[in-house]
């Protein structure tokens, strides 16, 4: 098993992080509305339990999200790490350099510490992009470059042109479709997965016994019937049988071991292959404190392994398209 200690080294970067990474893109109004002073609040109480690693992007309300880290933790620059993305409509060579110019302004920073790629973009040449970034680290804006949501074949072809220093990707026992071809890949290459929708939109936050319960709006990935939202982008039936058994065997194992549903999708989380990081996000300052105890978690053998072994079913049946909502940006 993993070392899961509070901090670790970051791929191959010098980057010294902690294995829970805040997720910014809540307090920017992605999830609903919501106060500047609980954002602020959060991402501050995210800080004092202990966490120093922050997940933002410039997609994330229009640059707001960076405006809101700058705001909460500016006076704490030099303690934590900031990982920033550059959006898919950003990826000509001048726009890559400009935008990372915004990014610095509104982050009120000199420097971003892992700045990336957010989505491909198959309009611009991958190699353009890449040297862009390149620019970038040799004039001291950003410390380390990488993607996200790049696949098994966008991987290959980044990496063949630079030395890619994270993969930011979708993850969580809901959706383990990287672990077909991207995480191998990413794990042999020692690129370190930033995993995203950790929780799966609060699926796997213990309020829901049954998939339909789950509120229709967030009902929108691949898992999910199309017909169950009628903005669902994909076509597929789904596979809510094999997902409500994954379901049931959470609960159970929430009343065997004592342990949230939380504890549990994160614990297994860090203990995956390559796993570098795992991104959670909050509403406020009291949810940002209960982070203490993911954080911390570590699982035993034998609980990671009915967790691997109740989620193989809808891992075969969702199958290796990373893209957990069917919108065919990813290969």
């Amino acid at each position: 098993m993993k070392d899961l200690t509070v901090t670790q080294r970051f791929g191959k970067t010098d980057l010294v992080t902690t294995p829970l990474v805040y997720g910014c893109m809540g307090g920017a109004g992605a999830f609903g509305a919501q106060e500047e002073s609980d954002s602020i609040e959060a991402l501050r109480a995210a800080f004092d339990v202990g966490i120093n690693f922050f997940d933002t992007a410039e997609a994330y309300g229009a640059g707001y999200s960076e405006q809101l880290l700058n705001k909460a933790l500016g006076d704490k620059r030099d303690e934590i790490v900031i990982s920033s993305k550059v959006g898919r409509e950003n990826l000509a060579p001048e726009k890559v350099i400009e935008a990372c110019d915004r990014s610095l302004q509104n982050l009120g920073t000199d420097y971003i510490d892992l700045y990336m790629l957010h989505w491909p973009n198959r309009d611009v040449p991958l190699a353009d992009s890449i040297g862009a970034l390149k620019k970038l680290k040799e004039a001291g804006k950003i410390r380390w470059y990488g993607v996200s949501n790049f696949g098994s074949q966008d991987i290959d072809a980044a990496t063949d042109l630079g030395e890619i220093s994270v993969n930011q990707l979708p993850y969580h026992l809901f959706f383990r479709a990287i672990e077909f071809e991207v995480q191998p890949k990413c794990e042999a290459a020692d690129v370190p997965i930033m995993c995203y929708s950790s929780l799966m939109q609060g699926l796997l936050a213990g309020k829901y016994k049954s998939l339909d319960d789950f509120p229709v709006d967030r009902a929108r990935t691949r898992m999910f019937d199309h017909r169950k939202w009628a903005e669902a982008v994909h076509n597929e039936e789904g596979a809510e049988e094999a997902g409500q058994e994954l379901l049931d065997v959470l609960w159970t194992l929430v009343g065997e071991t004592g342990l949230s549903m939380e504890e549990l999708a994160i614990g297994w989380l860090k203990s995956r292959p390559a796993v570098g990081g795992v991104i959670v996000g909050t509403r406020n300052g009291a949810q940002s404190r209960g982070l203490k105890k993911l954080l911390d978690v570590q699982l035993d053998a034998s609980v990671l392994k009915r967790l691997s072994d109740a989620s193989e079913r809808l891992k075969q049946e969702l199958g290796s398209d990373i893209d957990m909502w069917g919108k065919g940006r990813t290969r």
